[in-house]
């Protein structure tokens, strides 16, 4: 905050420079074991499931370059299902209809309110690369409040019912409650690229990366955090390759796509086979007890 009423406006270069730092370094890493979690206690050669892996990426891009909006739209539903499920993760013990729908409505509920706090920002970037207009039905004022109202009362509603059941205890409903707050409230004071990367970060990504370090851990897989990085780093440092050698081909005017637009796509792509991979892995945290 401190740095924002210092400098006023950030452009969205300067967002992504200060940004990029954190995520690469945190953000992509989350998902750079994918095919450990994934084949541990599944009949699955790695090379099957990278191959599959590959496959689910090459058909998301393709569903981007026929039909971008839907695609678009995928993207935001599978996002706000993953964040909502990493949220309460470590509170259900199986995953009951009631708690997959606590995900989805928790995850619509932030991911509308960083699109709705920030809209004029977001459509202006729009209106500078012609490749966003598409999503203009989607981002639409009215549209985007109704989502925000409804997802977000819905949201509180199931925490409260999970209260009330005793699925949660009420000193984790007023937890649940007040980090939902500080989240809006981080989205509502600070730039899009800045908001969203404060809560991938710090309330995403650190959550994900240290409940794989400990089930690796207790899995006798790793032993110590300096293995664990070491198990992070190839697929780390292979995403950052392909993600340079397409920028690269932008750069070259090879590929005829804004920075902005392509990263969206490669973002998609990657988040669409991890959804499915987490989802695994939290199952198997369920049945080996890992919350107890």
């Amino acid at each position: 905050m401190p740095i924002l009423s210092v400098f006023g406006d950030i452009s969205l270069p300067t967002q992504l420079v200060l940004s990029a730092p954190f995520i690469i370094l945190l953000g992509i890493p989350h998902g750079a074991i994918d095919n450990v979690l994934y084949i541990r206690g599944a009949s699955l050669k790695q090379t099957h499931f990278i191959a599959i892996y590959l496959l689910i990426i090459a058909i998301n891009i393709l569903l981007w370059v026929i039909f971008p909006v839907a695609a678009y739209v995928l993207f935001l539903v599978i996002s706000a299902y993953h964040f909502g499920q990493s949220q309460f993760s470590h509170y259900f013990k199986t995953q009951k209809l009631v708690h997959q729908l606590t995900n989805l409505l928790w995850g619509v509920s932030i991911l509308s309110a960083l699109t709705l706090f920030n809209l004029t920002e977001m459509k202006t970037v729009m209106s500078d690369y012609s490749e966003f207009s598409v999503f203009n039905s989607v981002h639409h004022t009215s549209g985007l409040t109704v989502i925000f109202g409804i997802s977000t009362l819905l949201t509180l509603g199931s925490l409260v019912w999970l209260t009330a059941s005793k699925a949660i205890t009420l000193e984790a409903f007023f937890m649940e409650v007040l980090i939902l707050a500080l989240i809006f409230l981080a989205f509502y004071l600070m730039p899009v690229i800045i908001g969203f990367t404060l809560y991938f970060v710090i309330l995403h990504s650190f959550k994900v990366l240290g409940e794989e370090y400990r089930f690796l851990k207790l899995a006798k897989e790793v032993k110590s955090r300096v293995a664990f990085v070491k198990l992070l780093t190839p697929f780390s440092i292979l995403s950052f390759f392909g993600m340079g050698v397409v920028f690269a081909l932008i750069h070259f005017d090879i590929l005829a796509m804004s920075y902005g637009y392509c990263l969206l796509i490669i973002i998609s792509s990657i988040t669409l086979p991890h959804v499915f991979v987490m989802n695994k892995f939290y199952k198997l945290l369920f049945k080996t007890n890992f919350y107890q």
